[in-house]
């Protein structure tokens, strides 16, 4: 397999799982703690501004706080650092993939750019993709690529379209058209 290949079959599967540990982080737990959500509740609460440079802090991967740097780790790093030890070449390209993307793009020149919209934020969730999530906490988790918010159902859209159907509907589970009227004549 070429290097190639294995870049974007890894980039896919690193892609999957940040998806699944920033769902994880937005759900609600039945019973007990959910620590990914203590830990991303942290950048929910962090106020962008205009800058283009990122703070100081960031350079040595140190996001403001203990909670905001562990989930960057959780999230995107450690698997990362666990690919290069396992696969270096590769690892080591998309380890240096992610420390320029978070360090110099992830704050407020992409990620959280409301100016950036239109055709490009349907495959890459960025600017104002990203954030619809910052105001609905229900939809859009996808990193890099939207593909695994198409794949899940969790795109804002989507998330519009079913809660349109509850409303229409006037219940939490969507209905059929003949299950909402009792009085349908039977044929």
């Amino acid at each position: 397999m070429t290097v190639v290949m294995k870049l974007v079959g890894y980039f896919m599967l690193w892609g999957l799982w940040s998806y699944g540990m920033h769902a994880l982080a937005h759900s609600k737990v039945k019973r007990g703690f959910n620590f990914m959500r203590y830990l991303h509740m942290k950048h929910h609460a962090y106020e962008y501004d205009d800058s283009k440079w990122p703070p100081w802090h960031d350079y040595f991967f140190w996001f403001g706080n203990w909670r905001s740097s562990l989930d960057v780790y959780i999230t995107f790093t450690i698997p990362l650092v666990a690919l290069a030890l396992y696969d270096p070449v590769p690892g080591c390209i998309l380890l240096g993939f992610h420390y320029i993307y978070e360090v110099f793009l992830s704050r407020n020149v992409l990620d959280h750019n409301p100016n950036i919209t239109g055709a490009i934020t349907k495959v890459i969730p960025i600017g104002s993709y990203h954030m619809l999530h910052h105001s609905d906490v229900h939809c859009n988790f996808a990193f890099y690529l939207t593909i695994w918010d198409h794949v899940f159902g969790t795109t804002e859209a989507k998330l519009k379209r079913r809660r349109d159907a509850r409303r229409r509907w006037g219940s939490e589970r969507v209905v059929s058209p003949d299950e909402a009227r009792p009085n349908a004549v039977e044929q």
